[in-house]
């Protein structure tokens, strides 16, 4: 009886064709994930940078209270599609070296409620600048040309806007 019990022991112990075919399918799925993240991120480090643009803009004849929610690097939204434009410029303070949000308001020509004001602002937003002066904004469907009107959104706030300019962002 020992006998016995030593066979179906040392049967045990032997590597069969079924244990290679399943080192080797286990090693290839592990190759395969390997694989597939190695791609990805030379993908990732090889995708073109997009070039960056200084998009300005007027808000007319808006609340005081709304522009002072509006923060610097806050990200912009098209409200028609809810497509992200790019984030809220902001410029270094030369006296305070302190980061000030680019919406400069000024007050209201017709002087009837001060709290309405006109604001000068600036987003950066990633594009493609196309011949007649429009930014193409990628995954938004919309050309952003000096004088059209849009409705914006950011965490805090939304606003409709004028096109006033775009530049090269530096």
């Amino acid at each position: 009886m020992d006998h016995r019990k030593e066979n179906q022991g040392e049967r045990r112990r032997r590597w069969s064709a079924v244990d290679t075919v399943v080192l080797l399918l286990v090693l290839l799925a592990v190759a395969g994930i390997v694989y597939r993240v190695v791609v990805s991120v030379r993908q990732e480090t090889e995708a073109p940078e997009e070039t960056l643009y200084e998009v300005y803009f007027e808000v007319a004849e808006t609340h005081a209270d709304i522009l002072a929610e509006i923060r610097g690097f806050d990200p912009v939204y098209l409200v028609e599609n809810q497509s992200r434009l790019g984030y809220v410029g902001v410029y270094k303070d030369a006296g305070t070296g302190d980061y000030r949000v680019a919406l400069t308001p000024t007050v209201s020509g017709d002087g009837a409620d001060p709290k309405l004001v006109t604001a000068l602002g600036c987003m950066i937003c990633g594009g493609e600048l196309q011949a007649d002066g429009s930014l193409s904004i990628p995954g938004s469907d919309r050309y952003l040309t000096p004088g059209s009107e849009l409705v914006i959104r950011t965490d805090r706030a939304i606003l409709t806007v004028r096109v006033t300019g775009i530049r090269s962002h530096s």
